[in-house]
């Protein structure tokens, strides 16, 4: 009974609700397909407005990105700047990041000159044998052409820090080297004006020559100990060269004072010798030393004025240390490459400069034919 109850009461319950379902049904559904509809729509507008979200989620990420990535550019383009500034930067240990870094040309351009300068030394070494007995000059030319060409070579295949090095160097002090190459411009133009104006410092040399020098010359050449060789023209050619250098230590008076100086001599007595012998004369007996001998020392004041910039701004604070190890050995590198310079100006003046003169300026040398000829 209980179960046939429960059972009639099921019954009914099923009854009852499948009349009920499907009288329901249609409204109940078209409410359902409404709510539906409208949630879609919502859902419909979420997504999109999730979309925007997430795309603008995307969008901004990458803006923020692109912003960081433009702040970390400017930031190692400041610091770029302060590097390759010749005028301060922050020290350093690298040769190269402690200072400016070097252009795209640099390794070619530095291949080049010290390719140029190794043809130039085995040219002089060609001419020297032919017209020197010693073989000493030879041998030291020769070295000289065989140590630029291995630098080349070995910069060029395995070692590019040289060329770094010296790129860096050069970028540093190149300001300070026209500001040498300046001031001896200047010298050289006051030197003609002082001509034009009637001081002839080739007639107060050679004066000087003969009342005070020219007898200890003279004896010095007779007994054998005066030579116009390399040594002779490197000894002398260093004095101005490293005092140059050392002028900073009189706050640049000394390097300034060599520079202008030497330009009015240069320009004075090219000037004055030019009247008499003739411009052709002028550059066949300067050029061909002149191009390596004036180049050393106008880097060797660049370093000399460079010290004291750097000294300067030492003291204004604007630079934390006056010497890095970086800068100590970039500037001995480019010291010695000037150095070298010199030393190839040398052996062209001792050995190929006279007997170019020789070759093309003979009878002038020889003087007039009723006069005595010159030794």
């Amino acid at each position: 009974m209980n179960g046939a109850d429960e059972g009639g009461t099921g019954g009914e319950s099923s009854a009852d609700e499948q009349p009920h379902v499907r009288d329901e049904d249609p409204p109940h559904r078209r409410k359902l397909e409404q709510e539906r509809e409208r949630e879609h729509g919502s859902n419909g507008a979420g997504e999109g407005e999730g979309e925007g979200e997430n795309q603008q989620i995307t969008v901004d990420p990458s803006l923020t990105g692109a912003d960081s990535a433009g702040d970390s550019s400017r930031h190692a383009d400041e610091t770029h700047a302060i590097d390759t500034d010749p005028t301060g930067g922050p020290p350093g240990q690298d040769p190269v990041r402690d200072g400016p870094s070097p252009g795209a040309n640099a390794h070619r351009n530095w291949f080049g000159i010290l390719v140029g300068l190794s043809v130039a030394a085995f040219l002089t070494a060609a001419v020297t044998v032919l017209t020197q007995d010693a073989i000493e000059p030879v041998l030291g030319v020769t070295a000289l052409g065989v140590g630029f060409a291995a630098a080349a070579g070995i910069a060029r295949t395995n070692t590019p820090w040289l060329f770094d090095v010296l790129s860096a160097a050069w970028v540093e002090h190149r300001r300070s080297v026209w500001v040498a190459t300046g001031m001896f411009a200047v010298g050289t133009a006051i030197g003609i004006a002082l001509l034009l104006a009637g001081v002839n410092l080739l007639e107060i040399v050679a004066e000087l020559l003969e009342e005070e020098l020219l007898p200890e010359l003279e004896d010095e050449q007779a007994n054998g100990e005066l030579e116009f060789t390399a040594t002779f023209f490197i000894q002398n050619n260093s004095v101005p060269f490293l005092m140059a250098i050392g002028g900073a230590l009189t706050l640049g008076l000394l390097t300034a004072f060599i520079m202008v100086f030497n330009g009015i001599i240069v320009g004075n007595v090219s000037a004055a010798a030019a009247e008499i012998a003739g411009v052709d004369f002028i550059l066949a007996a300067l050029v061909p030393h002149g191009i390596f001998e004036l180049p050393a020392l106008f880097l060797a004041a660049g370093v000399g004025f460079r010290l004291l910039s750097r000294f300067g701004q030492r003291v204004l604070g604007s630079r934390d240390v006056f010497f890095t190890r970086p800068y100590l050995v970039r500037t001995a590198v480019f010291v010695l490459f000037a150095w070298l310079l010199l030393v190839l100006a040398a052996f062209v003046e001792a050995y190929v400069t006279p007997e170019l003169l020789e070759v093309l300026f003979a009878e002038l040398l020889e003087g007039p034919e009723d006069g005595p000829v010159t030794p």
